[in-house]
């Protein structure tokens, strides 16, 4: 199944943006809810190219995020 092959790299970007979440200006208690529901309302997504698409976002905002003033 192709979900199970990409779930690796589903909860990999997810620690990764958890992660930078610590340093989120408005505070990890702000930062982490939200990303839970971002990933959350996309948990049903079976098709491989819109998971390829939705880590594809991930990494984007991941590029911004780490670019946040401290």
């Amino acid at each position: 199944m192709a979900t199970s092959s990409l779930r690796p790299e589903v909860i990999r970007i997810y620690k990764e943006l958890l992660n930078l979440g610590r340093e989120y200006p408005l505070g990890f208690d702000y930062f982490r809810p939200r990303l839970y529901k971002a990933f959350s309302a996309k948990a049903s997504l079976t098709d491989e190219a819109e998971i390829k698409k939705c880590i594809e976002q991930a990494e984007y905002v991941k590029k911004g995020t780490s670019f946040l003033p401290i």
